[in-house]
Order: structure tokens, then C-alpha cells, then sequence
């Protein structure tokens, strides 16, 4: 659940929130791509931890686990087995 507030709040021991820049530099676009991708297709990164100001924040903890358990590029949901 997103939370409102004007510093990073101290749950769960995390006290790093990273923005949009944090974000692209951990998985490897640009700013731009995490922005588009929080304006437009927001289903393409985690929900937000916090909120700070009006802008989506993650704990650096969130990002990675979501990092390593997205499908790499050229993942085609359209090919898998259907008897998986």
C-alpha cells in the first residue's frame, strides 16, 4: 500500500527510497523508461512503497527482489507449453 509522507518512513528497518533515476540505473534503462513506465504502463514496476511529494518511491530491497524475478527481454508469454 502506497503511503503519503514527506520523509522515508522507517518501516520495516528500510530508510532508502529510491526514485525514477535509482530505479533505471538498478535495471539498466534509461530515466525516461522508468517515468513512461510509471505514467503509462504502470504494471511494468512494483507498486510504490512510499509516496514522497506526489512521486513513487522504493525501498532499494523491492526493486531488486522485482529485478530478479522479471522475464528477461524477449520473454513471450505467447509461446510457453500448454501443458505447464
Amino acid at each position: 500500500m502506497t503511503k503519503e509522507s514527506k520523509e522515508a518512513p522507517q518501516e520495516g528497518g528500510e530508510t532508502e527510497v529510491w526514485g525514477y533515476a535509482e530505479v533505471a540505473q538498478e535495471i539498466g534503462v534509461a530515466v525516461g523508461t522508468v517515468r513512461y513506465y510509471w505514467s503509462q504502463k504502470r504494471h511494468l514496476l512494483p507498486d510504490p512503497d512510499v509516496t514522497l511529494s506526489g512521486k513513487p518511491g522504493w525501498y532499494p530491497t523491492t526493486v531488486k527482489d522485482w529485478k530478479n524475478k522479471r522475464p528477461g527481454q524477449g520473454f513471450r508469454t505467447d509461446l510457453q507449453d500448454q501443458d505447464s
